[in-house]
């Protein structure tokens, strides 16, 4: 989405901004591979971006400028940015047959009922997801234009020249999802640290894309509270003992699951509805587990437990994505700079990178 090159053949690096951190990657080309040249992973002040609203653009450009001199070999100005799902609508409209100019015109009216915000307020692009006998499938994605003209210009405060501006989801499927699922109806979940992403993949298209504000962190507190613990100490004891079956740290998976069970059953309606309302009624294959809070012992284990032992419909096999497989493939791991579990938090931004490199 937000094309500002459409023409031009410009080599970008990634950027993902969130309220908590901004993460950076850069690939470089080595032969008909890419590897990662420089990454990074910054936390920034938490007054900064609040609900996914930048509060101050020049103190954001220095935040991003601290990201790219800790990555140490970004080497171009121009950059892919995140948008991040919070503020972008996605509707996948029904058309009649139209040419692009009829369809750029019908878009506003069709989406004016439809999103919470006037048309003329929000910057809108949308691409062809199916081209019928007689119709048309869109995917249309609104942005305010107050984010966007503000990220646009805390990026040009930081010396940086945007090349194109992307959806965290539609990012996040170009890093995970292979060409061996590029036909599958897949579903991504991205456990972030303040928000958990339900993103459907379906021929290789976004198809759908939701979110709930349960994270990485709200697994942290319940342990606190429950054990009584500092939330440094119950965020270490969570990284280092997870949901393994073990007598002693039963009572921080007993504090964990009822969260985690509020994710799994949201799985399971966006699933559903996904099955329902798609028009080609197809089943999710494949739930992929993305994000830093998908690093969790245990976590694969018990979601796909949950989801298919016993459940009249199984929604399909629970993996770890791998970040790397369309940077370095299955097979290359000494040029990786993290391991596939430490590069779950970079799966976003690694996708950002991807598109900076023209994929």
């Amino acid at each position: 989405m937000f094309n500002f090159f459409r023409n031009k053949k410009i080599e970008a690096f990634g950027m993902d901004i969130s309220n908590v951190s901004i993460k950076v990657m850069q690939l470089a080309r080595d032969g008909d591979s890419l590897i990662p040249q420089a990454y990074a992973d910054v936390q920034i002040p938490s007054n900064i971006i609040v609900n996914h609203m930048i509060t101050n653009e020049e103190k954001l450009a220095d935040q991003i400028k601290r990201a790219i001199s800790a990555a140490g070999k970004i080497t171009s100005k121009y950059v892919v940015a995140s948008v991040p799902e919070a503020k972008s609508f996605v509707r996948i409209l029904k058309l009649p047959k139209l040419s692009e100019q009829e369809i750029e015109g019908a878009i506003p009216w069709e989406l004016e009922q439809d999103i919470p915000v006037p048309v003329d307020q929000v910057y809108l692009d949308w691409q062809i997801i199916s081209d019928a006998a007689d119709k048309l499938e869109v995917l249309v994605v609104a942005t305010p234009k107050d984010y966007v003209d503000i990220l646009i210009s805390s990026l040009k405060l930081a010396g940086l020249k945007p090349t194109a501006l992307e959806l965290e989801s539609q990012a996040t499927a170009r890093a995970l999802i292979s060409s061996a699922d590029a036909n599958s109806a897949i579903l991504i979940l991205d456990i972030a640290s303040l928000l958990t992403s339900f993103i459907i993949i379906d021929q290789g298209v976004l198809q759908y894309t939701s979110s709930i504000p349960i994270g990485g962190n709200a697994l942290t507190e319940s342990i606190a509270r429950n054990l009584g613990l500092r939330p440094a100490d119950a965020e270490k004891m969570k990284r280092e003992l997870g949901l393994l079956a073990d007598a002693k740290q039963g009572n921080i998976r007993a504090a964990m699951l009822p969260i985690l069970d509020n994710i799994i059953d949201e799985i399971k309606n966006v699933a559903r509805f996904h099955e329902e309302h798609s028009t080609a009624k197809k089943p999710i294959s494949r739930v992929i587990l993305a994000g830093g809070g998908s690093r969790l012992l245990g976590i694969v284990d018990y979601i796909s437990a949950r989801l298919n032992l016993g459940a009249a419909r199984p929604i399909g096999r629970v993996t770890l994505g791998d970040p790397w497989i369309n940077v370095l493939g299955h097979t290359d791991e000494e040029h990786a700079p993290l391991s596939r579990e430490q590069a779950l938090g970079f799966a976003t931004v690694t996708g950002l990178a991807l598109r900076g490199m023209g994929k």
